[in-house]
């Protein structure tokens, strides 16, 4: 486990809100020189704890809906289980791959723009997997905020960021298609180096990155952190509710607003209705921001179940094929 000092806390609480942002506007927030910055974003990567900088692309709005999947093996070894590990991983339309411990053992994301694509795509992962499968749960997400990591600088409440909503379709071209998958797993690329890997222009790259922010199909610039590396420990906590009213659902924003363990809030449509992603530094921590909403929200839970994820594979919000 490495240990921060406060610059490198500031400097990932930073690059966790706008992962896109320059040497110097960090330089300026966190209180070094701009070459320090590049030495310190280099050392957190060389060390592990910085895995990737990553770009939030909002698949609503391109058609696709998200489709989550819970999963129960049996009589599997580990050579079995990197298997399907790493046929999930390769898969182009999965964007989220973990491994966990609780009810299920491991739990991936999938994009698909009907349910009829979902089937075929999860046909197809049954059709080579079905024998080790004993209990699955597959949910579509709603809506999932996401909330600022203020536990980075010890802050005590968080800031929302809205990621993943929608009001109508949009159409990319391949030059689109081709700019945000070349930052998908980057985000700090420069404009000369996109431009350069798509065949295209700097003025092209500038103009198209501008208005896929601007029609918020881009929503966001992010991290993916090894978590273990900064002694924390991830957890998802799968709710069976009722009478989830819009004003209850505001509720568990502001609660989450001021919990800022709370990574996401999901909401859901399936066998549970609510998730809450929390990164806690031990189980005690999660237990009492789990008491406390329990407390609040009891006239609403009817049950809920804890899973830790213990590794995490894929984290990338554009996993498709160019």
């Amino acid at each position: 486990m490495l240990k921060l000092d406060l610059k490198d806390r500031k400097l990932l609480y930073w690059l966790d809100q706008n992962s896109r942002s320059t040497n110097k506007a960090l330089a300026k927030n966190v209180g070094l020189t701009e070459q320090a910055i590049g030495y310190r974003i280099k050392r957190l990567q060389e060390k592990g704890v910085l895995k990737n900088v990553v770009t939030f692309v909002n698949t609503l709005s391109l058609g696709y809906q998200h489709y989550k999947v819970f999963i129960r093996l049996h009589e599997t070894t580990e050579e079995i289980e990197r298997e399907i590990m790493n046929d999930l991983v390769g898969n182009p339309v999965i964007r989220w791959v973990v491994s966990l411990i609780g009810e299920y053992d491991l739990s991936f994301s999938v994009l698909a723009k009907t349910p009829r694509d979902f089937t075929k795509i999860y046909d197809a992962i049954e059709a080579k997997f079905g024998r080790y499968i004993i209990e699955k749960n597959i949910v579509i997400n709603v809506r999932s905020p996401g909330f600022t990591r203020d536990w980075l600088i010890d802050g005590k409440e968080s800031r929302m960021l809205e990621y993943g909503t929608s009001e109508k379709v949009q159409e990319i071209d391949d030059v689109d298609a081709k700019i945000i998958k070349t930052i998908s797993q980057n985000a700090r690329k420069n404009v000369v180096a996109i431009a350069r890997e798509i065949n295209s222009t700097v003025d092209v790259v500038k103009y198209r990155l501008k208005k896929l922010k601007e029609k918020n199909i881009i929503s966001g610039f992010t991290l993916q952190l090894d978590l273990a590396e900064l002694g924390y420990e991830y957890y998802s906590v799968l709710f069976y509710t009722h009478n989830l009213s819009e004003e209850t659902e505001n509720r568990i924003l502001t609660f989450a607003r001021l919990h800022p363990a709370v990574r996401f809030t999901v909401r859901t449509i399936g066998n549970h209705d609510l998730q809450l992603e929390l990164e806690v530094k031990n189980h005690a921590e999660l237990d009492g921001v789990l008491k406390a909403f329990r407390q609040q929200f009891a006239a609403h839970i009817r049950d809920f179940e804890i899973l830790r994820v213990t590794k995490e594979y894929k984290y990338d919000f554009f996993p498709f094929q160019q």
